[in-house]
């Protein structure tokens, strides 16, 4: 049996407590500080050109029963920080500053001082041989979002051809924050989801995956505290209340010599409002000695606009009664590379003992794409095993 927790707040209570599940048709209690242990801690720092940050904190543990049941929970908190306009009031870079905020401001001098806002969310997952379920719980100040999710898998030809499929459904609960250009009238998002993978193991140093995903999104869709700049003026953005959104996939992975593999990625994308697109990725890992694994990452993306997008609105009502100034609806390439390094570092602390598989996770990821935005993220973890 093994025990992990992961947990965002503080130190976990669940080290102590004692659980009832069946076995063989009687209840048995099973104390879990006998349990082989873990526990693991991610922190994740983003940063961008325009100096918005992203601090999270992420810590989990999992539990692995003798009844090949395991059961798994994550607790994370997530600060993000959206500077003070630096630029004079009434000038032409404010003025697009503040349109493209997704801050609310109840006054123009809102957007002239830092505003930042937390996110708090929780992830509880069960799975056995053949399937799995779970929650998902989030919470911010104007935005709570629940979701269920269940799948299961089947292995044919042996085991060397697996099909599985799941689905999930959620249902958010919007509050917007009053502000100069909203009036605060509560809202829902309800998402739907489906998905097919079949996974083949074509010999025993390949593996190809296909996949098949869809979405359907009912409720509001667009960012309530930004405006689009229509004929001199600012307007509320407004998109379609209904998004159908679909995917198809290949993924190979191919384990090479000197202990090394590959990974390949291409994806498919498109959707009811009209956008396309095609993701290509490729990643290296490799063994550095016996401790040490460096992984290298590079991602391709391109995609087609919206068919309400448009950079210069003539018209109140937009294109079709709907209007954006989201540049992610719009025509744009993108570039994602970077390299991350795991260090077990057992057999340098101690031969034996508890911090025997201590290991710790470093990494970096550089972002750009064509409508000149860019951004580092950094990453650091430890894990440990008890």
């Amino acid at each position: 049996m093994q025990l992990r927790l992961v947990h965002r707040f503080g130190a976990a209570a669940l080290a102590c407590a004692v659980v009832s599940i069946p076995v063989s048709g009687r209840a048995q209690f099973l104390d879990l500080s006998v349990l082989e242990q873990s526990d693991a801690y991610v922190f994740q720092f983003f940063r961008d050109v325009d100096d918005v940050q992203v601090v999270t904190h992420s810590n989990a543990y999992s539990i692995s029963f003798e009844n090949q049941t395991d059961f798994r929970v994550q607790l994370t908190r997530q600060t993000v920080v959206v500077p003070a306009v630096d630029a004079p009031p009434g000038s032409e870079e404010a003025v697009d500053a503040i349109t493209s905020a997704s801050r609310p401001l109840r006054e123009v001098g809102d957007a002239f001082r830092e505003y930042s806002r937390n996110r708090h969310e929780a992830t509880l997952d069960l799975s056995r041989p053949r399937w799995n379920a779970g929650y998902y719980v989030s919470s911010e100040e104007d935005y709570f979002a629940q979701m269920f999710r269940a799948g299961f898998d089947r292995d044919l030809v042996g085991t060397t051809l697996n099909i599985a499929a799941g689905a999930s459904y959620g249902w958010d609960s919007i509050q917007p924050l009053e502000d100069a250009d909203t009036d605060g009238v509560s809202d829902h998002r309800r998402t739907a989801y489906a998905n097919v993978v079949t996974t083949w193991i074509l010999s025993p140093r390949t593996v190809l995956r296909a996949g098949l995903e869809h979405f359907r999104v009912d409720g509001l869709q667009h960012n309530p505290y930004r405006n689009v700049y229509v004929d001199g003026g600012n307007l509320p953005e407004l998109h379609p209340d209904t998004r159908n959104r679909s995917d198809v996939y290949l993924r190979l992975h191919r384990y090479l010599a000197m202990r090394a593999s590959v990974k390949l990625l291409w994806k498919h994308y498109f959707d009811s409002w009209g956008v396309r697109s095609n993701t290509f990725g490729a990643r290296l890992s490799q063994y550095v000695g016996d401790d040490v694994v460096v992984r290298y990452r590079y991602r391709y993306y391109r995609q087609s606009h919206a068919d309400f997008f448009s950079e210069d609105y003539a018209e109140p009502g937009g294109i079709d009664g709907y209007r954006t100034g989201d540049y992610r609806l719009g025509d744009f390439g993108a570039h994602l590379f970077g390299t991350r390094m795991s260090w077990s570092l057992g057999r340098v602390i101690a031969e034996r003992g508890s911090l025997r598989s201590l290991s710790l996770q470093l990494g970096y990821e550089r972002y750009f794409n064509s409508n000149n935005f860019s951004a580092n993220i950094f990453e650091a973890g430890i894990a440990l095993d008890f």
